[in-house]
């Protein structure tokens, strides 16, 4: 009886695991692994670079006035001032979008009260001479009679008649030096932006003609936490996408003082104009194009390098971790130099080819296999989380 019963309780048992099993009981013969990612310690260029956008601008602007010598946009207030006598004008050779040569002749004028002018000056610079001679015989006779007071009174007006002549033939000059200036001539190469005479009329007082030289640059706002890294001289990329350009450039200017502005919230972002000039613009290049610039503050040239991610620990005490052939991760102490967002320069401690730890990922392992291609390196268990080392 007891033989019985315990043979069917067996049964029933096996009859129980097969339900069991065949309902999906068992776990599947599969569990978690972590995945090592990887990278290469090679060699590279490896550069620190500052972002920043701006607008093409000229890097001269040129004011001509008939009566003055060319100015920059910045004293075009001096070509505006009264001018002496009225400027009528002959030829206008110059039309807005030209591109003008250096010395180049883009309009002439005459000034027919200016010519009279200079006769008067031319006059009255002769009448201050002869005055001055009769003031040096009167100071000579003065000192031969050896009388104190005449000598006195004949040198003072003796310095008189001295500060009239030098008065009288400057004015003469000046009124000549304008005469001479009734052409409008480039000052440089550039392209004509502005052109307010018309030939028969009469010029306007202020700038008549105004031209952009073909020399250009860019000024772009760069952020306070990046305005120390940034020196005169650095190499910078700069790119037009309106004409689908990558320029080079050098970093010219660097505002002394800080500019803030705000895109339409309460907080504020603080920043400087750094001027970027270009070399070797393209002529399709416009005046007031948009432009991307990349500036670069430090570089090293064909050194070994790592991924950034791949570093691990503080200044001084650098080290990556290498995967072992058991699945561990093994630890080696680095020198480093260049330290950027996306490559480390690496100095000693690795040679190229070698392949360093960047981070980790969750893998599942399958009785199929657990293959490492995809520069993962597969480690056998579960978990995630942080890298670790021996000691780690």
């Amino acid at each position: 009886m007891n033989v019985k019963l315990l043979a069917i309780v067996a049964l029933l048992v096996v009859g129980g695991t097969a339900v069991f099993v065949a309902l999906g009981g068992l776990p599947r013969a599969a569990n978690a692994a972590t995945s090592f990612l990887t990278g290469t310690a090679a060699i590279a260029d490896v550069s620190d670079d500052v972002a920043a956008t701006g607008s093409i601008a000229s890097t001269t602007t040129w004011s001509l006035a008939f009566g003055y010598a060319p100015t920059t946009v910045a004293d075009s207030a001096s070509a505006a001032a009264s001018q002496d006598g009225t400027w009528t004008v002959n030829t206008v050779t110059a039309k807005v979008g030209d591109v003008v040569k250096a010395d180049q002749v883009l309009a002439t004028a005459t000034n027919v009260t200016l010519s009279a002018d200079i006769t008067a000056a031319t006059n009255d610079w002769t009448s201050a001479r002869l005055q001055r001679q009769t003031a040096k015989e009167a100071y000579d006779d003065a000192v031969t009679a050896d009388v104190t007071t005449q000598i006195r009174q004949t040198r003072s007006q003796l310095l008189t008649a001295d500060n009239q002549v030098a008065s009288t033939h400057q004015k003469l000059l000046d009124l000549k030096a304008t005469a001479g200036r009734n052409r409008l001539v480039a000052p440089a190469a550039g392209i004509v932006t502005a052109v307010n005479v018309t030939a028969g009329a009469d010029a306007p007082s202020g700038v008549a003609i105004t031209i952009e030289s073909t020399e250009y640059q860019v000024t772009a706002d760069v952020v306070e936490s990046d305005i120390a890294s940034m020196q005169l001289g650095q190499p910078a990329t700069v790119t037009v996408s309106a004409i689908g350009a990558d320029l080079e450039g050098t970093v010219t200017a660097i505002a002394p003082t800080a500019s803030s502005g705000s895109s339409g919230s309460s907080s504020s972002v603080v920043s400087y104009a750094v001027t970027v000039a270009l070399k070797q613009p393209p002529a399709t290049l416009r005046a007031g194009m948009t432009a991307d610039v990349t500036i670069t503050t430090a570089a090293a040239s064909g050194v070994l390098a790592v991924p950034a991610a791949a570093l691990r620990g503080t200044a001084g005490n650098y080290s990556v971790l290498l995967p072992a052939a058991d699945g561990s991760a093994q630890a080696r102490s680095v020198t480093v130099g260049l330290i950027t967002s996306s490559l480390v320069e690496i100095k000693s401690g690795l040679t190229a080819g070698e392949t360093v730890i960047t981070g980790t990922s969750s893998t599942q392992r399958t009785t199929t296999g657990t293959g490492t291609g995809g520069g993962q390196f597969v480690v056998p268990g579960g978990g995630g989380g942080g890298l670790r080392g021996p000691g780690g």
